[in-house]
């Protein structure tokens, strides 16, 4: 998982820029944004010691709820931490990888925050899933999941197609 921020700049972005560019759509605005984007997370990343895809991850002395709040506004656009494009996915990312198999840990640190937590919670839950499946998370949490059978469809097409 300490890869994976590096990933995102590495390889992830430069096929979503030029998908952009073949779209054609709001290009100009897109690549005039670009680079905030890329700046933000090469920081992040500097910031964890994760700028070459390696850990161990660099952790404050202090990263409690109070900190965490401080630090996940100080990632944000506009101090509302999980509420842009760059920030939320970052915060979702930072909550995963402190928590490591630790659900309860993921959820302290991805939905319980004084930012825009729905956001950031969903991203760290889909990885979640990516990662451990429902392993730690409570039944309650999925055992009605509405359109229940089609996710898991889905997920078993995707794990076969990444296979």
């Amino acid at each position: 998982m300490e890869s994976w921020g590096i990933g995102l700049l590495n390889e992830a972005c430069p096929i979503a820029k030029s998908f952009v560019a073949k779209a054609g759509f709001a290009v100009k605005e897109t690549e005039s944004d670009w680079s905030y984007f890329s700046e933000e997370w090469q920081s992040y990343l500097d910031l964890r010691g994760l700028s070459n895809g390696v850990g161990p991850v660099i952790w404050p002395d202090a990263y409690g709820p109070v900190e965490r709040d401080k630090a996940y506004k100080s990632f944000s656009f506009r101090g509302w931490g999980g509420s842009s494009g760059h920030d939320a996915p970052m915060i979702a990312y930072d909550a995963l990888l402190a928590a490591g198999a630790d659900w309860e840990e993921l959820m302290n640190r991805a939905a319980f925050h004084g930012g825009d937590s729905d956001s950031t919670a969903v991203i760290a839950c889909c990885c979640w899933g990516v990662l451990y499946g429902t392993k730690g998370v409570p039944e309650g949490n999925y055992a009605n999941l509405e359109y229940r059978d089609r996710l898991e469809k889905c997920g078993e097409q995707l794990y076969a197609l990444s296979h």
